[in-house]
């Protein structure tokens, strides 16, 4: 084992910090659960989405979908786990082995991958704001080519944000303009995204009871109000997840007493684990509460178990057309998303 030495490259600065093996044995536990959670749901996900017999998982909000999920497993396999392994080191009071390399791993995935995240919500968001808006025109407005444009886009500008420390940018400078593009963006134009739906939501609404119940009327006010309802549930995961860290890394530069005390060093690592949770529970807000996931994945069950399916039953097929609109509102309302960390615990472990 490494001992502890302050001019080792593999220097573990948090050991001559907290001293709590408790705490490190704790957040090792909460680390590997997280890990094991992010990695099995996603490359679930991302297998049904390749399979999917029916072909039914091709649509833009679709792409956007498995792009997050893409970027939530990466950080599962690169960051999390690795994160944990750290935590173990910890708890020993050692440095972790080759832990220079290590934290330059964890530190461009991290980054890369929440910059996608993020923004692939806010994506999807933009798509449920067109479908309910202009639903004449969406297929021309939200198409598959621009998706694709916008993920490669995305990855394009997350790695070259990876890029600004070796352009010798003050590490300050770097952390308040990886904080504002991770969090403060995305916040602001998911809130405001999400007031406009609400809003036409609410005006629909208004239109419905003016104009009197019927079948039709009374099934899109039940969506209208499950639509409200996920709303509510994806701006809250946002800031639970994103904002608690977001606070204590502008706290850890512009605030000198917190940097000499342990209870707030101690509270900011705990918080930066928060954001994991975002990427373990992606898949169950964005897409197995949509119809045609939870098909898929009774169709790739029965194929693991040798049974024949019939890929275009009438039935389905009738109600996937009638229900198409909906379902790209469905998915696009999924949208949420993971944001800032200093390159201290989370991207500078």
């Amino acid at each position: 084992m490494t001992a502890l030495n302050s001019s080792d490259p593999n220097f573990d600065v948090y050991l001559s910090i907290i001293q709590d093996k408790g705490y490190w044995l704790t957040l090792a536990f909460v680390g590997f659960f997280l890990a094991l959670t992010i990695i099995i749901g996603n490359s679930l996900l991302l297998y049904i989405t390749y399979k999917d017999p029916r072909k039914t998982l091709r649509t833009p909000p679709c792409l956007l979908i498995t792009n997050l999920s893409a970027s939530d497993l990466l950080v599962g396999l690169l960051n999390v786990s690795l994160v944990a392994v750290r935590d173990v080191y910890r708890y020993k009071q050692v440095n972790m082995p080759f832990l220079e390399l290590f934290r330059g791993i964890m530190s461009t995935v991290f980054i890369t991958t929440i910059f996608v995240s993020c923004y692939s919500i806010v994506a999807m968001s933009t798509s449920c704001f067109v479908a309910i808006n202009k639903p004449m025109e969406y297929k021309t407005i939200i198409t598959k080519k621009r998706v694709k444009i916008f993920i490669g886009g995305l990855w394009v500008i997350s790695l070259l944000i990876c890029v600004l420390p070796v352009a010798n940018v003050p590490e300050k400078t770097y952390t308040m303009i990886y904080l504002h593009t991770h969090a403060t963006v995305p916040a602001i134009l998911l809130t405001v995204i999400y007031t406009n739906v609400f809003r036409a939501l609410s005006r629909r609404t208004r239109e419905v009871q003016r104009e009197g119940y019927n079948s039709v009327a009374s099934k899109a006010l039940e969506r209208e109000k499950k639509m409200i309802k996920a709303i509510v549930i994806i701006l809250g995961l946002f800031y639970i997840t994103y904002m608690p860290q977001y606070v204590s890394l502008h706290l850890l530069h512009f605030c000198e007493s917190c940097k000499k005390s342990l209870t707030f060093h101690m509270i900011d690592v705990a918080l930066s684990r928060f954001l994991y949770i975002s990427s373990a529970i992606n898949p169950f807000v964005y897409a197995w509460r949509v119809p045609k996931y939870n098909q898929a994945f009774q169709d790739c069950w029965k194929m693991c178990r040798g049974k024949l399916i019939n890929t275009s039953p009438k039935s389905f097929a009738s109600s996937l057309r009638q229900s198409q609109l909906q379902s790209n509102i469905e998915m696009s309302v999924g949208g949420r998303d993971r944001a800032q960390s200093k390159p201290t615990e989370s991207t500078k472990p």
